[in-house]
């Protein structure tokens, strides 16, 4: 039987758009909360992959990217070097002005070396005072200027330590280019080789792999 009386319809109507407005309200909802979700997903694995006293990328993310770089290697013959610095007599730092000043000298090796790369590169602490740095395009010899260039703003860097004296420090730095296909232990391999060779030869220095 049809129903005839205006105001009955009226009501009727009123209720199938109140279920619509109601639908609609709940799916906003179920789509505001899916989005929310991917939100913190995102966030979390950006979290896991990030030092936290730096910001910069920690040993997972950089080996990420490390990947991401080689896949995209693969298709092109375009250069990749890398860099692998450390803070010269670091342990100094810690033992005379306390840990306090060594987080500071960290924070601030690692805005320098942040802000001397260009945006697709990938900066990482690998932990404690070492630093590594994918230079993508970038071949031997251009990764070795920008190192110098680095270890050259390093040592004119002066770090308040909250003593007498602020903390004037060098860094050493070992550069390779990376071979088509190397995996990442084998090239940081070759790069913690090139920084020892720094090391051993004085510091304050930048020497490269065997490429």
């Amino acid at each position: 039987m049809l129903v005839s009386d205006p105001a009955a319809l009226a009501v009727a109507a009123a209720c199938v758009l109140g279920l619509g407005v109601l639908l609609g309200v709940l799916v906003g909802r179920a789509w505001g909360v899916r989005r929310m979700i991917r939100s913190v997903l995102r966030e979390a694995e950006v979290t896991a992959r990030t030092d936290m006293q730096t910001g910069l990328w920690n040993r997972e993310g950089f080996a990420e990217r490390y990947e991401q770089s080689r896949d995209g290697r693969r298709k092109s013959d375009w250069p990749v070097s890398l860099l692998f610095l450390d803070v010269d007599n670091f342990k100094a730092v810690n033992d005379t002005h306390g840990h306090p000043a060594g987080d500071l000298v960290i924070g601030c090796v690692a805005h320098l070396f942040g802000e001397s790369l260009r945006e697709q590169d990938t900066v990482a602490r690998m932990g404690g005072d070492e630093f590594a740095a994918l230079l993508l395009g970038a071949s031997l010899a251009e990764a070795v200027e920008v190192a110098e260039r680095i270890r050259a703003d390093a040592e004119s860097m002066s770090v308040p330590t909250g003593g007498a004296e602020d903390w004037s420090g060098t860094v050493s730095i070992g550069v390779v280019e990376i071979t088509r296909g190397e995996e990442l232990a084998a090239a940081l391999q070759r790069a913690d080789l090139a920084l020892y060779a720094a090391k051993h030869r004085g510091r304050n220095r930048v020497e490269t792999g065997d490429g």
